[in-house]
């Protein structure tokens, strides 16, 4: 049963809560969080034309996830779904789905024009398996992967989703 109850615009407010889901998921290191700042700095001063960060809020007001999407550079109304983490006791609850639709539909009212593929990337390891089933579950496919991406071993999957028919 899903606790979420709303799907907003991130501010400058959520930066903390949106940090700690990127910390606790495991997306991040601490120490290794510029590649988050800047692309949340962007947004919040406008500076990052395009680019979204949204999040979940459960009934309490509590952020249980976000989400962060942008157009791909160099590619024909590709989207690329950067970042979507859920706090890790509220897995399975709705909210990573919400979030997903939610992203969707935005790219979806920017018409055919604007928006044509939403891609997401992850990992190969063991512990992004249900990240990997997620997205399954969604109706995306695996496109490609890419080894040793990350590292030795951790191969780059790519997941694909065609928002509008081709114009």
């Amino acid at each position: 049963m899903s606790t979420t109850s709303t799907i907003r615009a991130a501010t400058a407010d959520d930066t903390e809560a949106i940090r700690s889901l990127a910390i606790d998921n495991g997306m991040f290191e601490p120490e290794s969080m510029g590649d988050f700042d800047e692309m949340m700095s962007g947004y919040l001063d406008g500076s990052l034309v395009d680019h979204a960060w949204v999040v979940a809020e459960n009934d309490k007001g509590d952020i249980v996830g976000a989400a962060y999407y942008a157009p791909e550079p160099f590619a024909d109304r590709l989207w690329n779904l950067y970042f979507l983490a859920v706090r890790a006791g509220q897995h399975r609850d709705g909210s990573g789905t919400a979030l997903i639709g939610h992203v969707e539909q935005a790219l979806r009212q920017l018409g055919e024009g604007r928006a044509r593929v939403l891609i997401v990337e992850t990992s190969s390891l063991d512990a992004y398996a249900q990240a990997r089933a997620f997205y399954r579950k969604h109706d995306y496919d695996e496109e490609a992967r890419i080894r040793d991406f990350y590292g030795p071993g951790d191969n780059k999957v790519v997941f694909w989703k065609l928002l509008a028919v081709a114009q």
